[in-house]
C-alpha cells in the first residue's frame, strides 16, 4: 500500500498549481486567463479524485484535511455564478453549506470535549464541595438561590425587548469563540472550558438548591440550539488555530485563507440558528407552556440542526442487492 508520504509527493506539484490559480483568480475565475481556467478544471477534478483516496486511505492524516480545504475552495471557484443567481443560492444552503459544517467534524468534535468535560467535571465537584462551587456565581444568582427562586423569569412585558438581547448576547459569544482561533486557537478553547466550567457549576449548586427541574424546564426548549451553536462556533475556531499551527506546504496567509472560508461557511449557519434559538429563549422558555411542549421544541430545533448538517447535500449511493 502507497504510504502518504508518497501519496503527497506525487502529487504536490499540481496541489500548489491549484492553490495558486485559486489565489489569483481571488474568487472570481473571469480574472484567470482562458488556458488557466481550462487547467483550473483539470486540475480541480483531479484534485477531487486525490481527496476521495486519501480519505479512504488516509483520513486521520492532517494532509487529508489540508487537500480538503484546497477541493473545497477551488469548488467554490469552478461552480461559481453571478452573486444574484437564485440556482447559486439554493446550492450554497442545499449543498455547500453543510457540505462545509461537516468537513469541519473533526474540531466540532473537539470543542464539544472542551465544552463537556469541564461542564461533567465541575458538576461533580460542585455537588460534592456545594458551598466552594456556590462562591463562583454571582452574588445576585446566590440571592435568588437563598430564597429558593430562579432568576429565569422574563416579564412577558419585557420580552420583545430581552429577545434581540438574548440573541444579540449569544452570537457575541459564538463570534468570540470563532474569532478566537486566530489566537492559535487558545481563546477559542479558553472560551469552552471556561463556559463548560460555569454551566456545570451552576447546574450542580442549582440541584444542591432542589431546584433543578425549575431550571432544566427552562433551558428545555432553547438549549439543544443554543448549545450545539456554541460548539460549532467554537469547532470554526480551532479550524482557523489548526491553520496557523500546521499550515504544512503553504504560506499560514494561504492556509489561513483557505481554513477561514470553511470556517465563515460554519459561522453563516450558526448565526441564524442562535437567532432562533433566542427568540425561543426570550417567548417560550420563560412562559407555563406545559413540559412536553419545551421538550418537544428543544428536540426538534436542535435534531433539525444537525439533521440538516449530517443529511443535506450528502449523496447516499445505492448498493446492489
Amino acid at each position: 500500500m502507497i504510504t502518504i508520504d508518497r501519496f503527497v509527493e506525487d502529487r504536490r506539484a499540481r496541489w500548489a498549481r491549484l492553490g495558486n490559480l485559486i489565489l489569483e483568480a481571488n474568487g472570481r475565475v473571469e480574472r484567470l486567463a482562458p488556458d488557466d481556467v481550462l487547467e483550473l478544471g483539470r486540475l480541480y477534478r483531479s484534485a477531487s479524485s486525490d481527496l476521495a483516496v486519501a480519505r479512504r486511505d488516509f483520513a486521520l492524516d492532517a494532509a487529508t484535511e489540508r487537500l480538503n480545504d484546497l477541493v473545497a475552495a477551488g469548488h467554490a471557484l469552478v461552480y461559481s455564478e453571478a452573486p444574484t443567481s437564485g440556482r447559486r443560492l439554493r446550492r450554497f444552503v442545499l449543498h455547500d453549506l453543510p457540505a462545509s459544517v461537516r468537513s469541519n467534524s473533526r474540531f466540532t468534535a473537539v470543542s464539544f470535549a472542551a465544552f463537556a468535560v469541564p461542564l461533567l467535571a465541575t458538576f461533580a465537584i460542585g455537588l460534592l464541595l456545594p458551598e466552594i462551587a456556590a462562591t463562583a456565581l454571582p452574588a445576585e444568582t446566590r440571592q435568588h438561590l437563598a430564597e429558593r427562586r430562579l432568576w429565569t423569569d422574563i416579564p412577558e412585558g419585557y420580552r420583545p425587548l430581552m429577545g434581540p438581547l438574548i440573541i444579540v448576547n449569544n452570537v457575541r459569544v459564538a463570534v468570540a469563540a470563532f474569532a478566537g482561533g486566530l489566537t492559535a486557537g487558545a481563546l477559542t478553547l479558553y472560551l469552552l472550558v471556561a463556559n463548560g466550567a460555569f454551566l456545570g457549576t451552576v447546574l450542580a449548586v442549582v440541584q444542591g438548591y432542589g431546584l433543578s427541574s425549575g431550571l432544566l424546564t427552562f433551558t428545555a426548549a432553547h438549549g439543544p440550539l443554543e448549545i450545539s451553536c456554541i460548539v460549532l462556533s467554537g469547532g470554526a475556531g480551532l479550524r482557523l488555530g489548526w491553520a496557523l499551527l500546521r499550515p504544512g506546504d503553504r504560506s499560514r496567509a494561504d492556509a489561513l485563507r483557505l481554513a477561514g472560508a470553511q470556517a465563515i461557511r460554519v459561522m453563516l449557519l450558526v448565526i441564524p440558528a442562535l437567532g432562533v434559538a433566542g427568540i425561543i429563549e426570550a417567548f417560550l422558555s420563560p412562559t407555563d407552556a406545559p413540559i412536553p411542549v419545551k421538550v418537544t421544541v428543544g428536540l426538534v430545533a436542535g435534531f433539525g440542526l444537525w439533521a440538516y448538517i449530517a443529511l443535506v447535500g450528502r449523496s447516499f449511493r445505492k448498493t446492489a442487492s
